[in-house]
């Protein structure tokens, strides 16, 4: 297991769901239950986000500064949050992809 993040030492690396989180939010902003039901999709239904947990998963992304809010629409129980991705959180995704495509790369070489 990585003890620390390809990028910058002092942090952990991306867990599945927020490398999936980073891949969804690279297409646009999107509000909680948009990334809930886009992470699912892509993953084909193999990662499941409850919509708790996402928004533990976001607020660790947002601590890191991989994801911001984007804006907030409608009022009480209707309000929705947009969350973007920034630009360290696009580096840190693709850093983290390519280390993958190397270690997935050597698994099908075998």
């Amino acid at each position: 297991m990585l003890l620390m993040s390809i990028l910058d030492s002092s942090t952990a690396p991306l867990k599945p769901a927020e490398l999936f989180v980073l891949a969804v939010l690279r297409t646009g902003p999107l509000h909680g239950y948009g990334i809930v039901q886009e992470v699912a999709a892509r993953s084909g239904g193999r990662i499941q986000i409850r919509p708790g947990n996402l928004y533990r998963v976001l607020d660790r992304m947002l601590e890191r500064g991989l994801v911001e809010v984007a804006g907030s629409r409608g009022d009480g129980e209707d309000r929705r949050t947009d969350y973007r991705i920034t630009p360290r959180g696009r580096k840190t995704a693709q850093a983290e992809a390519r280390l993958l495509s190397l270690v997935l790369a050597d698994l099908l070489a075998t």
